[in-house]
């Protein structure tokens, strides 16, 4: 998962296009402008969510596997795994499978290792699970 994601994409938010209200796609979405609203998939273990540098996500997004390279206020859910590039800006807790950051990215929540709960919020660390709070390890956006 370089800088693209393997599924179709099925739903396009283009660079000049806002989206105010929640969005729910089924395989393959591509935010390149503004959604104010959650940004979740129907089947959570086969989407892509891919966030362009220009893109920009006001509220939590959901799918099996995620591609950000812009910025999300916002919690995060990801049953698989979740790429940062360098230019990813997050604002919120991120409940993941699998995570890899580039160099640059910044994180302003917690890691949490696992998926969210089935209602769609991220679970909170058990007993024993590794949760970091990462406006420790990186600079804040402001």
């Amino acid at each position: 998962m370089k800088n693209r994601l393997n599924n179709a994409v099925t739903t396009l938010v283009g660079s000049d296009a806002k989206v105010t209200g929640n969005l729910i796609f089924d395989r393959g979405c591509h935010v390149a402008g503004t959604v104010k609203g959650d940004v979740s998939a129907t089947d959570n273990k086969k989407s892509e969510l891919a966030v362009a540098q220009t893109g920009r996500i006001e509220g939590n997004a959901r799918a099996a596997r995620m591609l950000v390279q812009g910025t999300i206020v916002g919690d995060l859910n990801c049953s698989g795994t979740v790429t940062l590039k360098s230019t990813a800006r997050i604002e919120g807790s991120i409940a993941y499978g699998q995570i890899e950051i580039e160099k640059g990215a910044v994180v302003k929540g917690q890691l949490l290792v696992g998926s969210a709960d089935s209602a769609g919020s991220v679970a909170a660390p058990g007993p024993g699970s590794e949760s970091t709070s990462t406006s420790r390890m990186q600079p804040s956006l402001t």
